[in-house]
């Protein structure tokens, strides 16, 4: 005589339904945050391959780093202007590292120029070199002009930072990923988040930090190494929090830059003895 198999009551599928549910609750977090970790790693993957890059083209140039910008003739609009991106594209295998994987991309192919000086997602410290000319006289305020330092110039290279994570966006936004500035940080002007960190120190809304990694942003450093940090440990401190922590110093607006949790340096030189 042939017998059938029992089929599953309804309450038995019910049962297995909701253990499914639950595992699926509890390892779809899981594997959300297992692949924002595996896009951490490569923005700092690719962060280290800059880093290296700007290294190499330091050694190359009697140790003087990339300069944030060359502006031929004191225009900017020249056709001849050059951002450090394309500076140190010689060292760098592929444009993809300019970029994030969390952040914005260009359709199509990207060509690392001044016109294109939005989109790079991994910034350069802007405090490293302003307006650098070539080929002529320097403009007539000399205050404007910042010199393009050499390696021996930074005092602790452990701490000082070249490369963050930085908003980014289309040229027709007040973004300029190319720059990063530890004073300012969320999306370009006009998009949610967008803030100053410390209302007496000068800022722009294009150029500042953008935490992309849980809450955080990668930074490269000088002497080569990449790390993660919470975006409230590079901040500057507070007007309130410099005086609990420092009572009775007073530094100039830009030098507030240095004084962070985390100890991070942005300025080549700053009289006020940070950390």
């Amino acid at each position: 005589m042939m017998r059938h198999g029992r089929g599953f009551t309804l309450i038995e599928l019910l049962v297995v339904i909701a253990i499914i549910a639950i595992l699926a609750a509890i390892l779809f977090p899981v594997f959300a945050q297992a692949r924002e970790k595996a896009r951490q790693s490569t923005c700092a993957s690719h962060m280290n391959q800059l880093g290296k890059a700007i290294l190499m083209y330091a050694s190359d140039h009697d140790e003087v780093l990339v300069p944030s910008r060359i502006v031929p003739r004191n225009d900017p609009n020249n056709p001849g202007t050059r951002i450090w991106n394309e500076l140190v594209a010689p060292y760098v295998k592929n444009v993809d590292v300019y970029f994030c994987p969390n952040g914005r991309k260009p359709d199509g192919t990207f060509v690392p120029s001044w016109a294109t000086r939005s989109w790079p997602s991994i910034g350069y410290n802007a405090h490293i070199s302003g307006w650098y000319w070539v080929g002529g006289g320097l403009p007539g305020d000399s205050d404007e002009t910042l010199i393009t330092p050499n390696r021996a110039m930074i005092k602790k290279p452990a701490q000082f930072v070249l490369l963050a994570d930085s908003p980014n966006g289309a040229p027709d936004t007040p973004c300029r990923g190319y720059l990063t500035d530890n004073n300012w940080y969320g999306g370009c002007s006009g998009e949610p988040g967008a803030t100053f960190r410390r209302q007496d120190i000068t800022s722009y809304r294009g150029i500042g930090l953008m935490p992309r990694h849980s809450g955080g942003v990668n930074l490269g450093f000088s002497d080569g190494h990449t790390k993660w940090f919470r975006l409230e440990q590079v901040l500057p401190y507070t007007p309130q929090e410099f005086q609990a922590r420092y009572p009775g110093r007073t530094c100039s607006a830009d030098e507030y830059r240095d004084f962070n949790p985390a100890r991070t340096h942005w300025l080549i030189h700053n009289s006020c003895n940070p950390d």
